[in-house]
């Protein structure tokens, strides 16, 4: 890929009033799971719009993404608007045993899975068991492979395609297997449009929350 991810979504990610408000997923979230005393972690935070919405609901919020300039422009407004409960980092998945010792218990990660390859995931999901606690409760949103998007781009192999970006879609019957195999229990479940839709699309999502099965 010429245009590397980094690059990518460091150019989207370049205005600083992009999508201010809360995801759907995130009030989703706040109303069926968050407590005031949970501690969490916002993969591929993003522009950290939903890290911002769960900082005035719960006890502390870390917010990590690959963008240095989303991180950047976090970190100012979080100091701008002084934000004592939020911290912001610019690492990937691929390091959140940085904060095994944070007593993180709940992991909110939302168009995250669809950005990444499946070594990737698999690491994710190993990196869960490993380093978390076992009350730990894990919110993710992604594409499905009934995405109309998977119709666009470069295919570069079943479920894999680039279009501006690379994208994986979800086939939901090999993802439960994976759930599965890392010893996860899901709790809640939902499939279809009408969960994320904007003036240009209306996605193909699943919206699923995970806990250890122990």
């Amino acid at each position: 890929m010429k245009n590397t991810p980094n690059k990518y979504w460091n150019k989207f990610y370049n205005i600083e009033n992009r999508f201010n408000k809360p995801s759907n997923f995130a009030k989703f979230i706040k109303k069926k799971i968050l407590k005031k005393t949970d501690m969490v972690l916002d993969v591929a935070t993003g522009n950290g719009r939903d890290a911002f919405y769960f900082s005035k609901y719960s006890k502390t919020v870390y917010g990590i993404d690959k963008s240095d300039v989303a991180i950047r422009l976090n970190k100012k407004k979080t100091k701008l608007e002084n934000i004592k409960n939020l911290k912001f980092f610019n690492i990937s998945s691929a390091n959140i045993k940085k904060f095994k010792k944070k007593k993180i218990s709940l992991i909110y990660a939302r168009f995250f899975l669809h950005a990444v390859n499946e070594r990737v995931e698999n690491k994710f999901f190993k990196d869960l068991r490993k380093y978390f606690t076992k009350t730990l409760k894990i919110a993710l949103e992604f594409r499905t492979i009934k995405d109309d998007l998977i119709k666009k781009g470069k295919k570069i192999s079943k479920n894999e395609r680039v279009t501006s970006h690379y994208r994986r879609f979800i086939d939901l019957k090999d993802f439960e297997k994976k759930i599965i195999k890392y010893n996860f229990k899901i709790i809640f479940k939902r499939i279809g449009q009408n969960l994320s839709k904007t003036t240009k699309e209306n996605p193909h999502l699943c919206r699923i929350i995970l806990i250890a099965n122990d």
